[in-house]
């Protein structure tokens, strides 16, 4: 089964943040500024969406501080997006 994209919209819709970095030749490149969309599940687990392809992956990191990526795993539709989020919701 492949990976299908997931709108900008419906990312946001769920609660994802997106945070602005600058970066000149990015922006020269794709024409808008380069952004980090995530939204935090745990404080060792979060998701995150790259613009340019659509596509949503869980990360998993050893160290909050650190940030070292462990283990990466594709969301593969808006469905399994929505179960991912609702697994890990707090009560």
């Amino acid at each position: 089964m492949e990976q299908q994209k997931i709108n900008y919209a419906e990312i946001m819709d769920l609660g994802f943040t997106e945070e602005f970095c600058h970066d000149t030749v990015y922006e020269a490149v794709h024409g808008y500024p380069y952004s980090i969309i995530t939204k935090n599940l745990t404080n060792k687990i979060f998701l995150e969406w790259e613009k340019e392809t659509k596509l949503c992956k869980m990360i998993r990191i050893g160290n909050p501080k650190k940030c070292n990526v462990i283990a990466d795993m594709p969301i593969m539709n808006l469905a399994d997006l929505k179960k991912t989020i609702q697994f890990f919701k707090k009560e």
